[in-house]
């Protein structure tokens, strides 16, 4: 049996495929446990000192144990950490099998996946989390970093947005926005934007949308993705396409809690330039449920995001394009619309339209409060059609089927 740390000492029996190459067959987590316990201590020591480094602002102590041939890398990560304003703790998780690292650095090296704990300042947000993968190696009595990235493709790690290169940070009035360096200009832009959109879309939720918005806005279209798959990772575009921007959930560090504890907005590289005010509050009445839960039907999500989108469309003076909709869609579809539309649907063009229409004709019937009390409800409550029925009719009196007889009623 190979295991994930092979004591010093003892011969190591390495495959013909490990000889080759780490493979994700070759990292995996280890079946046994068994850690070289000077290697554990010493890891647990080094991980404990980069927490401290980042709170102190102390580079030194961050780089004290990394190899030469990282130090560059880990340094702008470093800067990265104090450029968003965050305190971080690292703790040691399970031991992964990693046979390439043990016949690179010696016996005494391991892989680890490292749980990262973060708060970032200021957020008001509790403490999220993200997985790492650090490789560790004693010589000579000292301990080195010698790999941050063996386990990338096995947990998604180094998808945050501090992992790519140099960055920039612009803070406002409860607002970050982080974007590549030399791009301030693009992040002051997107704070004002955002500022303006947050304050509509507070006015139509009357519920608390997250305290401080983060936006990142990169070159990189890496940046958060392969994360846990939520309902918070949610698309943003009418079409269906490929989306301006999505809701990424900031994993909570709580055990067992499904809930993220924060939200970031991440808009693609090829939206950036042209990202205003509609795009923007629509992706931020996503950004209201993240900590809610995800049991809300889509439709409802979706719908509520594009009802916010629309009257910003009308705000900016395009009202024409509302009532072209609105029209094509009620000559069209409504006149045989027998349902709406379920959570699995939602890549043709009519799903969001009628979640439009469906949400905008459910609060001209019972007014914003009830439905958005509902959204509230259904999010951390919706975990079964019955339950989904049940709170609808509870909280808006209105079943699906008596909303979609409405909507009928509305074709041309």
């Amino acid at each position: 049996m190979s295991l994930a740390i092979t004591p010093a000492g003892k011969d190591i029996d390495l495959t013909s495929t490990a000889l080759q190459g780490s493979t994700l067959r070759d990292v995996r987590p280890s079946r046994t446990g068994e850690v070289n316990p000077a290697l554990a201590a010493a890891v647990d020591a080094s991980l404990a000192r980069r927490g401290i480094a980042v709170q102190t602002n102390n580079l030194p102590l961050f780089l004290r144990d990394v190899t030469p041939a990282l130090k560059a890398e880990q340094a702008r990560l470093f800067q990265n950490l104090q450029a968003i304003g965050m305190s971080v703790i690292y703790r040691r998780a399970e031991p992964w099998s990693n046979y390439e690292a043990v016949r690179r650095h010696g016996p005494a090296t391991g892989t680890f996946r490292v749980t990262m704990r973060y708060v970032l300042a200021g957020s008001r947000l509790p403490q999220a989390s993200t997985d790492l993968g650090y490789t560790y190696t004693l010589k000579r009595g000292r301990l080195y970093l010698v790999a941050d990235n063996d386990l990338d493709r096995a947990i998604g790690s180094n998808r945050q947005p501090w992992d790519f290169g140099r960055i920039q940070v612009v803070r406002r009035s409860n607002v970050v926005v982080i974007v590549d360096r030399g791009q301030r200009a693009l992040a002051l832009r997107l704070a004002e934007e955002t500022i303006r959109s947050a304050g509509q879309v507070r006015k139509l939720w009357p519920g608390l949308l997250q305290t401080v918005p983060y936006v990142v806005a990169m070159r990189s279209p890496q940046v958060l993705t392969d994360l846990p798959a939520t309902a918070t990772a949610i698309a943003t575009t009418t079409t269906g396409g490929s989306e301006p921007a999505t809701v990424r959930p900031m994993p909570s560090s709580l055990i067992g809690n499904e809930r993220p504890s924060g939200g970031w907005v991440v808009i693609r590289p090829g939206a950036q330039r042209n990202f205003g005010s509609v795009q923007m509050e629509h992706v931020l009445m996503h950004l209201v449920s993240v900590r809610l839960g995800d049991g809300a039907p889509r439709w409802l999500a979706e719908g509520l995001a594009e009802y916010a989108e629309k009257l910003a469309l009308v705000r900016t003076g395009d009202s024409s394009e509302v009532v072209r909709e609105r029209l094509e869609l009620s000559t069209r579809v409504l006149g045989e619309l027998t349902r709406l539309p379920t959570d699995h649907e939602f890549t043709a063009t009519d799903s969001y339209g009628i979640s439009w229409l469906a949400v905008e004709q459910l609060i001209k019937l019972v007014g914003i409060k009830p439905v958005t009390e509902y959204y509230r409800q259904v999010a951390r409550r919706g975990y079964n059609e019955a339950a989904r029925d049940r709170l609808m009719e509870e909280y808006t009196g209105f079943t699906e089927a008596r909303l979609v007889e409405s909507l009928r009623s509305l074709a041309s």
